[in-house]
Formats: C-alpha cells, sequence, structure tokens
C-alpha cells in the first residue's frame, strides 16, 4: 500500500510542476509588450529517491518520487549584456559629438533646408560694398552702403558667436541634468539590490520583476557612462562607473559637479573622494582603451572648458604685463590658453569659436589699419610707442584724422600724448575701466561717429581729394594671403579662412556621424541577438504552454489510474 501512495505523489509532483510551468508561461504571454521584460524559463529536476536492496554490494536499487521545480531561471546571455551596454555607450558618446557639429553647422547656415545665418554672405556684402567705395570714394550713398554692410557683418558675426556660446551653456546644462540622472539611478540600483537579497534569501522565491528593473537601469547606465558590474551569490550587482565603485546594496557613490576654474561650465566629481574628477579629459580618445565610451563625457568633450576667442589661441607673455609672471591678468590669460589647448583639438565647438573669432578680428584690424596707418616711435629715453602715422593717415571731410570704422567697447584707438615735446597719437589697448581690450567679436562695434554721420569715414587726402589709393588698399586686402588656419603653414584670405573652418567642420561631422550610425547598427544586432535570448516570442510560448497542458493531462491521468487501483485493491481485499 505505501508503494501505491507513493505512486500518487510522483502523480501529484508531475500536476504541481506542469502547473507552475504553465503559470510561468502565461505571465510570459502576458508581457509580450512590456519593454524590458525578460522571459522565465521552469526549469525541472528529478525529486528526491529512495534506495532498495541497500546490502547488496553490486548496485542499489532507487525508487524515484517524481519531479520538482529546480529553478525559474532569468533567461539572459551576459556576455551579449555586456557587449551591447559597451556598445551602447560608445553610440551614445558619438551622438554628443555630432550633435556639436550640427549645431555648428545649422548656426552658419550650411545645412540644406534650414535656415541658418548664412555667414558666407556677410563676408561677400562687405567686400562688393568696399569695391563700390572703391569707384567713388567720396559718394555718400557708396560710404553708407559700407557703413550698413559692415553692422551686418558684425550682428551676424556675434549671432553665430553667441548661439554657439548659448550651446556650449545648454550642453552644461545636460551635464549637470546628466549626472543627477547617474546618481538617481544609483539609489535605485541599491534600493533593487537590497529588496532582491532580501526576497532570493530563502532560496524558494526569485525577484525577476525587479531583475528586470535593475537591468533596464543598467542599460540606461550604458548609455551615460563605462560601466562594469558583477553579480554576488546574494543576488546583489555592485556596479563601477569608470573604475570606480559606484553602487551596491549598502552605498553610493555620489557625482557631483564643480566649477572648472576660470569658467562657469561645471565638471563632474566623485563626492565621496575629496571631489576627484570623474574624467581625465586629457587622454587620447581611442576605441582600443575604451575612453570613447558614454554620453556624459561625449558631453565634455564637445563642450570643452571655455568659450574662446582668438587671444585664447597664443600664449600669453609675461613681458607685456606690467606686473610681469605675478600680473593677475598674465595668470587668466595663461590659464585660458592651458585650458583652450587641452582642449582645442577634441571639442569642435571650441575650435570653431577660437578660428571664427580669429577671422573676424583679423578682418577688423585689417581694414581698421587702412584707416589707421600706424609706425613706431623711439623716445629720447629708449621707450617704444605704437603711434598713428599722420604723414600717411587719410582725413575725413572735416580734416580729423585717426578714425577707424570698428571700435572696441569702452576703448579709444588712441591717447593724445605729448613725447619728446611733440603731440602724437599713441595706440590704446585699454578701455574706460583699466582692462585689456582686444578686437574680438562681442567687443566690437561699427564706429558710432560714421554711423551718425557717414563724411566721417576717412577717405580723403590730405589734398583734399577722394583717396582712391586707400579705397584701392581696402579692396587689395580681400585678396591677401595673411590668416592661418589652425596654425598651418599657407596663407589663406578671409574667404578661404572661412571656407576651411567650415569644410574642418563638416569633415569632422562626417567622422562622427559614421562613427555614431556604426556604433547604432551594432548595438541595434547585439540587442537582436538579446531579445532572441530574453524576449518573449508568443509563438515559442503557446507551444511551450500546450506541452505543459499535456504534460499537466498526462500526470492528471496518471493520478486517476493510480487512485483506481488503490480503490479497486481496496474494494478486492475488504479492507476498510
Amino acid at each position: 500500500m505505501g508503494s501505491m501512495m507513493t505512486g500518487l505523489y510522483i502523480g501529484l509532483s508531475g500536476l504541481r510542476t506542469s502547473s507552475n510551468s504553465l503559470n510561468t508561461t502565461a505571465n510570459n504571454l502576458s508581457n509580450v509588450n512590456t519593454t524590458g521584460y525578460v522571459r522565465q524559463g521552469v526549469v525541472n529536476k528529478d525529486a528526491i529517491y529512495n534506495y532498495v536492496s541497500t546490502t547488496s554490494a553490486v548496485n542499489k536499487g532507487q525508487s524515484g518520487l517524481g519531479v520538482a521545480v529546480s529553478t525559474i531561471s532569468h533567461v539572459r546571455d551576459i556576455f551579449l549584456d555586456m557587449a551591447y551596454r559597451k556598445e551602447n555607450g560608445r553610440q551614445t558618446f558619438y551622438d554628443k559629438l555630432y550633435d556639436s557639429v550640427y549645431e555648428i553647422e545649422v548656426k552658419m547656415g550650411s545645412v540644406e533646408g534650414i535656415e541658418g545665418i548664412a555667414f558666407q554672405s556677410a563676408i561677400s556684402d562687405l567686400r562688393e560694398s568696399i569695391n563700390k567705395v572703391a569707384e567713388a570714394p567720396g559718394n555718400l550713398v557708396s560710404r553708407a552702403a559700407l557703413a550698413q554692410s559692415a553692422v551686418e557683418f558684425i550682428d551676424k558675426s556675434q549671432l553665430i558667436y553667441n548661439g554657439l556660446v548659448k550651446y556650449q551653456k545648454t550642453i552644461d546644462d545636460e551635464v549637470v541634468s546628466t549626472v543627477n540622472r547617474i546618481n538617481e539611478i544609483g539609489d535605485t540600483i541599491r534600493n533593487l539590490n537590497q529588496r532582491i537579497s532580501r526576497i532570493e534569501a530563502n532560496d524558494v522565491e526569485q525577484a525577476m520583476d525587479l531583475r528586470d528593473k535593475r537591468d533596464n537601469l543598467l542599460d540606461e547606465l550604458s548609455k551615460y557612462c563605462r560601466i562594469s558590474y558583477k553579480e554576488d551569490s546574494n543576488g546583489v550587482v555592485e556596479v563601477s562607473v569608470e573604475g570606480v565603485h559606484f553602487a551596491d546594496d549598502l552605498s553610493v557613490n555620489y557625482m557631483g559637479c564643480e566649477k572648472i576654474e576660470g569658467s562657469n561650465f561645471a565638471k563632474p566629481v566623485w563626492r565621496g573622494m575629496a571631489d576627484q574628477p570623474v574624467y581625465n579629459l586629457n587622454t587620447t580618445i581611442s576605441t582600443e582603451d575604451n575612453t570613447d565610451i558614454g554620453g556624459l563625457k561625449g558631453l565634455l568633450v564637445a563642450r570643452g572648458t571655455l568659450s574662446p576667442t582668438a587671444a585664447s589661441m597664443v600664449e600669453p607673455d609675461p613681458a607685456d604685463y606690467a606686473g610681469g609672471v605675478n600680473d593677475q591678468d598674465y595668470k587668466d590669460a595663461l590659464s585660458e590658453y592651458n585650458r583652450y589647448k587641452e582642449c582645442c583639438d577634441t571639442s569642435i565647438i571650441v575650435n570653431t569659436l577660437a578660428n571664427f573669432d580669429k577671422l573676424i578680428s583679423g578682418m577688423v584690424e585689417k581694414i581698421n589699419d587702412i584707416f589707421c596707418p600706424e609706425t613706431t616711435y623711439t623716445a629720447a629715453d629708449g621707450t617704444q610707442y605704437t603711434i598713428l602715422d599722420t604723414d600717411k593717415a587719410p582725413l575725413a571731410k572735416d580734416g580729423s584724422t585717426g578714425i577707424e570704422l570698428f571700435t572696441r567697447n569702452y576703448t579709444e584707438r588712441y591717447t593724445e600724448q605729448v613725447i619728446d615735446g611733440k603731440a602724437m597719437y599713441v595706440r590704446n589697448d585699454t578701455n574706460t575701466f583699466g582692462n585689456r581690450s582686444a578686437y574680438s567679436i562681442n567687443n566690437i562695434t561699427v564706429n558710432s561717429d560714421i554711423l551718425k554721420d557717414y563724411s566721417k569715414m576717412a577717405l580723403t587726402t590730405r589734398d583734399g581729394a577722394d583717396d582712391y589709393d586707400l579705397a584701392k588698399d581696402l579692396v587689395n586686402i580681400f585678396n591677401d594671403k595673411t590668416l592661418h588656419y589652425n596654425g598651418g603653414l599657407h596663407g589663406l584670405t578671409f574667404e578661404e579662412f572661412y571656407e576651411t573652418m567650415t569644410l574642418d567642420v563638416a569633415t569632422t561631422g562626417k567622422i562622427y556621424k559614421s562613427m555614431a550610425d556604426n556604433e547604432s547598427k551594432l548595438a541595434s544586432q547585439l540587442d537582436d541577438k538579446r531579445q532572441e535570448v530574453m524576449g518573449v516570442s508568443s509563438d515559442e510560448e503557446l507551444g511551450s504552454m500546450i506541452k505543459y497542458q499535456q504534460a499537466y493531462n498526462a500526470a492528471s491521468r496518471y493520478v486517476n489510474v493510480v487512485s483506481d487501483m488503490i480503490e479497486t485493491l481496496i474494494n478486492r481485499t475488504g479492507a476498510r
């Protein structure tokens, strides 16, 4: 009778495991369209055995007690997960870099179908208006056209420059929000680790839904930064970011943002590590070394660490500063130069801002130097001065001289000084606030005196005639190859410089776009393979459901047969 009852228990074990399999399959089917859901699979095993003939020296007999559920597996491929997350982060890195290139092209009107500033036309219009003045220097209509072209030229250049600076600020805001999101993910992973460990501690339940949530967070985190992770025997995942411990079930190593010295831009730091920077942006960007992973780093590289001007590209000379190497202005200029050198090769925005300012300031200074020719005068005490060359300087119609077309804000081009008993116009590079003043984009305006009275434009000789020679010199500066792009050896005209700059932006954009597209395809392929493993196929699950339903029916019939056998045996033996 005992063996008969055992047969019932064997049948019941089949019913129980088939029922669990059916429930798991039904759960899979109900989540077939749930984002991030991972297919669950039932793994069955033999139940315990009863041993018979234990005195046998050759083979001990065994009597099985049915089937049991070994585990309900979380069907994932950890190697595909790791590969996908790495390529996902690399794709986001190059996406952020390409976004910055696209923004530059939009601002400059280089994207077909999208209206931008179209700065090329501003250079052409300025050149054309100068050609008109060269034909009739005394014509007030031609002078007015030149003045208005100059205003349009400065307005457009400032719109482009300030638009890119504003975009840098937008990126900076995204850096801060990304850091905050990373911290939120860290908090959530810690909480999930605690809940998963607590639920699975009895080796009875598995926290599948919580594991899905944690895996989805790891997928998201991989977009922002380079991650690594490992799971311990308690189901706790320890996550590292950029090689530094980030989160487990006990703590989160939070990121924070600190201002870069000399800048208003933020840099991510580890709060728990005395504000140590998260990234060393001086390292070479390399796929081989995995230094091109994560959208956060992509944002930092694209943004750069400053909004440079042409002056940022030149190493300051302490001899040009009153206090030498201890002069605070010199220290600030040196810091700006060093920051420019650190990021000019990697940040297309920084490189474009600096070269664009170099173009504008170069054009402005060349034009001004025609209206205000200068020479060097050595005083009796040996001091050298840069002064207006009054013998060559043209005049306005009222006889005034030293009138530049473009002025610096709050800065007179010359100060009148008496040197060795003679009155001279000495070049001035200090504004009314006592600060150094350069011809940078945001410090330039068209001379307000000329805008009020076009006769103030210095295009008259000392004999009172129209100065055709000066007008010709203005035309010729557009043909002079005096500018050098990024320290190149070959000189370029203004228009060639701008074309070279826009070509450099376009070429860089193609590289980033190609990298981003390739990584997108690779990440998509890896994700497709992941979905083949962990995704729910309704056809497959329906097939499994039929299989488990048949197993359940078979176990049910088995129980019925054993039950009938026991009943027949009891009835025929009269046992009650």
